[in-house]
């Protein structure tokens, strides 16, 4: 097979990569289904069950496994989340494209999946509160990636059970050497100083120390990536 993960763009690419060779893929909120079609044309899944809460999408989803012979090898869940029978056949669970405190809430639900099922997630925001209740409730980074498509950068999280050895994203990108941390840094730092002066003039001074904490983890970062 071709494994050539930059058809799916690269932020989508970067998500596959991470998911490739589950046995039983389970893709939440998977939209028109490109990502499960792409990876079982490309040996990334042996099957998928894809689930999405809209039928729309679903529906479309369900119309390009059939046009290209996949019907049999994807099972269609209108359902949110992970709730639906049999999600824990799943070896692999991926959520994309969700906001962080979204994705706690469907992973919450599944408990089972703290018993070896590895979860590829992908959020679009509050990034740092999903990884401080991930590390709260029994779940470990195994590895982060950036992907720049367009002018965004993209943060995907591989996930598992078992005790935090660290709670924020970048440092498994500083040890993974992320050729993309330096500008992910940036970002967030500015972001932070941003919201730094609205906290400080709103007068909200427990959010201000929240961002000033923030702001000494990440140039922590900064400084041991120069070493």
């Amino acid at each position: 097979m071709s494994k050539n993960f930059s058809e799916l763009g690269p932020r989508m690419g970067m998500v596959a990569r991470m998911a490739y060779g589950a046995a039983c893929l389970a893709d939440v909120g998977c939209d028109h289904g490109l990502l499960s079609i792409w990876l079982l044309l490309n040996g990334g899944a042996g099957r998928v069950i894809a689930s999405d809460i809209r039928p729309g999408p679903l529906a479309a989803a369900r119309k390009n496994a059939a046009g290209l012979g996949l019907g049999d090898r994807i099972r269609f869940e209108l359902c949110d989340g992970l709730d639906f029978p049999g999600a824990c056949e799943a070896d692999t669970v991926v959520i994309a494209g969700m906001g962080g405190e979204t994705m706690a809430g469907i992973i919450s639900r599944a408990e089972w999946t703290r018993a070896g099922t590895k979860l590829v997630l992908q959020p679009q925001s509050k990034t740092d509160e999903l990884c401080i209740w991930l590390s709260a409730n029994g779940y470990r980074l195994s590895s982060a990636e950036l992907a720049r498509e367009g002018e965004r950068l993209y943060l995907a999280l591989e996930v598992i059970g078992g005790a935090p050895d660290a709670v924020y994203p970048e440092e498994v990108l500083l040890r993974r050497r992320d050729r993309l941390l330096g500008d992910w840094l940036e970002l967030r730092l500015n972001r932070a100083a941003h919201a730094l002066t609205g906290a400080e003039q709103g007068s909200s001074c427990e959010k201000a120390d929240a961002l000033r904490r923030e702001i000494r983890r990440l140039e922590e970062i900064k400084r041991r990536m120069r070493e």
